[in-house]
């Protein structure tokens, strides 16, 4: 089920929150790698890189849409430019099942899901976070909205170990024995790391 109209509050608002990390970035363009960076550390920190592909999509175009809506992006903005810069915020919350990307910023203009043609150059950040995320939705705060899109984390799916071999091979040739030489000097090599 996706969303894109304004609602009072987000399904996940009724869910305890496992994780939670935010980030405030100066809305510029740069802000776009940063928040990415931000991403691939905290999902590698809460063990959910399978999700880094699709979540780092997401964060990108939430973001470049918060910068264009509120920011400069224009690679050298001049001093008055920057003397009256708004912030963009980033915010996951890791739930059970799930991962909330949040981006905040301070344009009270609701993003707006476009079907551009094939010759439009832009307009389709919204569409990759439709495709790509569970759901996705969009409200106004006091200072601005939020728009916020979830990615499912999927199961993790436990690995069969072989079994154990007895002393000997099905061929019936004794098992190798272990080298007490190697196996100290594996020893030594991982103390030193």
């Amino acid at each position: 089920m996706n969303k894109s109209q304004d609602e009072e509050e987000p399904f996940y608002f009724s869910q305890r929150a496992r994780f939670m990390d935010q980030l405030g970035l100066a809305a510029v363009g740069s802000a776009v790698s940063m928040s990415r960076h931000f991403m691939r550390l905290t999902l590698g920190k809460w063990h959910a890189r399978s999700i880094e592909g699709d979540a780092i999509l997401v964060v990108s175009e939430l973001v470049t849409n918060a910068v264009k809506a509120t920011g400069v992006l224009d690679r050298r903005p001049t001093w008055l430019e920057l003397e009256s810069l708004d912030l963009v915020t980033v915010r996951l919350v890791g739930l059970d099942t799930s991962v909330v990307i949040e981006v905040w910023d301070t344009s009270r203009e609701m993003p707006v899901l476009q079907k551009p043609d094939d010759d439009t150059e832009g307009g389709r950040g919204l569409l990759l976070v439709q495709e790509t995320a569970k759901r996705w939705g969009s409200y106004r705060t006091p200072r601005g909205k939020l728009v916020w899109a979830e990615i499912t984390v999927p199961e993790a799916t436990p690995t069969v170990l072989p079994h154990r071999r007895g002393p000997e091979h099905s061929d019936g040739e004794p098992a190798a024995r272990a080298d007490p030489w190697l196996l100290r000097r594996v020893l030594v090599g991982l103390q030193a790391i």
